[in-house]
């Protein structure tokens, strides 16, 4: 009997922006436990009953006590397209979307910050007793809905109504439920910004965390088992994936080969408890190889970069032959600062400046490049832009 032991050393990466940011295409035994040492010789058996017989994996014998130290396995790379300026980086990875797809992408951006704007005025106002913005996160709503189907379900958390604005849920229904009046679907029986539409294939929201993991990983066999031609993507923050749902979620999908995309937002905090406090070792992305699931890392306030990496998986996890489930980890940059204006849980209650009439350092967020600012610069160099000043795409979208 193969026995493993893991030694409990604590790693503390160096957490910094500036990272990296190359395509991962995932394999098994090309980085983690089963890479080879260079000092390690192959080992061969005159028979199988001499290999090692080490259950669910694949592993060699040594004769050398040796722990695996988590700092000498690299990080894993972050993906991008765009660099900050809204440059394409590498020619042969720009999506070439068309025309329509690329002012979609800008207007549901835009219309979401706005209607961010009004609702979190209003919250202020006392008018609705709860809002939680989606500041700096547009670019993982509108970019992973762009490439999904209409028809794939979802299921959100907290901060994913752009991918219902993208769906082209009404404003109107949007205020209904923050407001709970008599228009509201769920008859405001729910808390605000815990939208759901059946029409549109959006799972009702629910308070508690990481819930929705599991859910959707029974959704996903239940696909599978109908023989549908649909997939489930699950989105959820890095402190949701400290529940033991997640767990649980992540290794059902991977061993009953769910068409299920795990899609993980990154802002750095959980509520107030920053990511140096919550886990060690390489992010949550890491974390996908350890239970067989296809992963990769990707610049969350890239939008182009979110769409070709939402694809990728969606593409793979449809396939009637290869099912099976993916997982997608977006760090998203400037996160302490982020954390201020993101996470409205210490906002719904905190003490608006007075005066103040806009979102706590709004202004100053738009100037970090995050995903619509930097989508901004990028139509801004591409002929669409030249075709349509920016002020008539933004008038359009308040329409």
């Amino acid at each position: 009997m193969a026995v493993a032991i893991a030694a409990g050393r604590v790693w503390r990466p160096n957490r910094g922006l500036s990272q990296a940011a190359v395509l991962l295409l995932w394999r098994p035994g090309a980085r983690g436990l089963a890479r080879s040492h260079p000092h390690r010789q192959q080992q061969q058996f005159s028979s199988l009953d001499d290999k090692p017989q080490f259950p669910g994996a694949s592993a060699e014998f040594i004769d050398k006590l040796e722990f695996i130290q988590p700092n000498v396995i690299s990080g894993i790379p972050i993906y991008r397209v765009m660099d900050r300026q809204g440059q394409i980086i590498n020619p042969s990875e720009d999506p070439h979307l068309p025309k329509e797809k690329v002012l979609k992408l800008y207007k549901s951006m835009t219309l979401l910050n706005t209607m961010d704007r009004i609702l979190y005025e209003s919250q202020r106002q006392g008018r609705i007793s709860f809002y939680m913005t989606n500041y700096g996160e547009e670019g993982t709503h509108v970019g992973s809905a762009a490439a999904l189907d209409n028809t794939d379900l979802v299921f959100g958390q907290y901060r994913e109504a752009g991918v219902l604005m993208y769906r082209d849920y009404p404003l109107e229904l949007f205020m209904a439920q923050c407001y709970g009046n008599i228009s509201d679907l769920g008859k405001g029986r729910q808390m605000p910004v815990h939208y759901g539409c059946k029409e549109r294939h959006f799972v009702t929201i629910s308070s508690p965390l990481a819930t929705q993991i599991p859910q959707a990983v029974g959704a996903a066999y239940a696909a599978k088992r109908a023989n549908a031609n649909r997939v489930v993507i699950c989105y959820f923050g890095e402190g949701a994936a400290s529940e033991g749902d997640a767990h649980a979620g992540f290794n059902f999908a991977a061993t009953l080969e769910c068409p299920i995309i795990f899609f993980c937002r990154n802002n750095g905090y959980a509520i107030s408890t920053p990511t140096s406090e919550q886990y060690r070792g390489d992010g949550i992305a890491a974390r996908g190889p350890g239970y067989g699931i296809m992963s990769i890392r990707v610049d969350g306030n890239d939008v182009f970069a979110v769409t070709a990496a939402t694809g990728g998986p969606k593409a793979r996890a449809s396939s009637l032959s290869t099912t099976g489930a993916c997982g997608i980890m977006m760090p998203l940059h400037a996160v302490g600062l982020w954390h201020l204006v993101s996470h409205q849980h210490e906002l719904s209650t905190a003490p608006k400046p007075k005066g103040t009439t806009k979102p706590i350092l709004e202004s100053y967020l738009n100037s970090l490049f995050l995903g619509h600012s930097r989508y901004q610069l990028c139509i801004h160099q591409d002929a669409v832009r030249r075709e349509k000043p920016q002020s008539n795409l933004n008038r359009e979208s308040l329409i």
